[in-house]
């Protein structure tokens, strides 16, 4: 009879271990389920990220082909500003303009008349008979109607190599053969020292030359 007993604890405790260890099983299946749906979960938003992330990268590419293009745009505009642009040589002042903001020109067209302030020099004409005793760097005395009392100096910077008469508009030929003669003029120019005033083209003035050895 204490045997039966003991054979029956024994099925009992066996069967309670086996329900426990099918109660885990079916924890651990319930835990798996719920991993694989949150897996399938993330699946789905990675694909869906990925699905963004690849129509971001489109934009990127074609707002980057669209940046290089505005850049060779914009570089050919401004090889285009710098051909239909023109340059003065030097700093100045412009004294006219024959041709109004808008206009178009074609080349030789004359544009403007302009000066440099600190670089200014007297064109004058001299008598044939004065010509030799008058030198390249010889010492000139100005006096300019515009500043009176005042004297500025210069010196002989060129001398030209004819006759105003051989660059007259209107030759005076003379195929008769009769002359009459005429005291001939010869270029000159002398440069001014300004000593800080303004001097602007063509104002009136006086020259005397020192032609002393």
């Amino acid at each position: 009879m204490a045997e039966l007993e003991s054979r029956q604890i024994a099925t009992t405790q066996s069967a309670e271990d086996a329900q426990s260890r099918l109660d885990v099983a079916r924890q651990q299946e319930l835990a798996t389920a719920a991993a694989i749906v949150a897996a399938r979960a993330n699946l789905g938003t990675v694909e869906s990220e990925a699905a963004q992330i690849a129509v971001i990268e489109h934009q990127i590419t074609r707002i980057v082909a669209e940046r290089t293009g505005l850049e060779a745009e914009r570089a050919q505009r401004l090889i285009d500003l710098r051909n239909r642009g023109v340059l003065a040589s030097f700093d100045g002042v412009v004294d006219a303009s024959f041709v109004d903001e808008g206009e178009y020109v074609t080349p030789g067209t004359r544009l403007l008349i302009y000066h440099r302030p600190d670089e200014v020099w007297v064109d004058a004409n001299v008598k044939e008979t004065d010509l030799r005793r008058i030198r390249i760097g010889a010492p000139v005395s100005i006096t300019v109607d515009a500043y009176p009392g005042r004297t500025f100096h210069g010196v002989v910077e060129r001398i030209g190599g004819a006759a105003t008469s051989q660059f007259a508009l209107l030759p005076s030929p003379n195929p008769s053969g009769n002359f009459t003669k005429v005291t001939q003029r010869v270029p000159i120019r002398v440069s001014i020292e300004t000593e800080g005033e303004v001097l602007p083209p063509g104002l009136m003035v006086v020259l005397s030359i020192d032609v002393a050895d």
